[in-house]
């Protein structure tokens, strides 16, 4: 177990002055950014919207939340869980795992919850995305 492992999970939309495409470009900055900070996480995208945990010290979660709020590339951003995690990580070995949502079923059912909900939720759901 790892002491002080905060996991955040927010979900939010691609602005609407963004093009799909830009995705690419949120990903590697967020596995560069993610690497340098040993922050783990999973970003979905389903074509419209997003949603993404991130686990890390609670100060580097800190640092990047503040950046992805300002990035405008994403609105309606929208806090769903942040907690300390007492069970581990979820994502050990990924920078920041990626999934492109061929349906936006997956993200209608997590972002409607919030708290440890959202978060059992997000648990549930891994093994069918393939993680975990």
């Amino acid at each position: 177990m790892h002491q002080g492992l905060q996991g955040y999970l927010y979900h939010s939309e691609l602005a609407p002055d963004y093009l799909v495409n830009c995705v690419s470009d949120i990903v590697k900055e967020a596995r560069d950014f993610n690497e340098v900070h040993k922050i783990t996480g999973l970003l979905m995208f389903d074509g419209h919207r997003f949603a993404q945990y991130i686990e890390g010290a609670p100060e580097n979660i800190d640092l990047l939340v503040s950046k992805i709020i300002k990035d405008p590339r994403h609105t309606n951003f929208t806090q769903q869980y942040n907690g300390l995690r007492t069970n581990g990580h979820l994502f050990s070995t990924w920078s920041m795992a990626y999934i492109h949502l061929d349906s936006p079923d997956p993200l209608t059912l997590i972002t409607s919850l919030r708290g440890d909900l959202a978060m059992r939720k997000l648990e549930e759901m891994l093994p069918a995305l393939g993680y975990g």
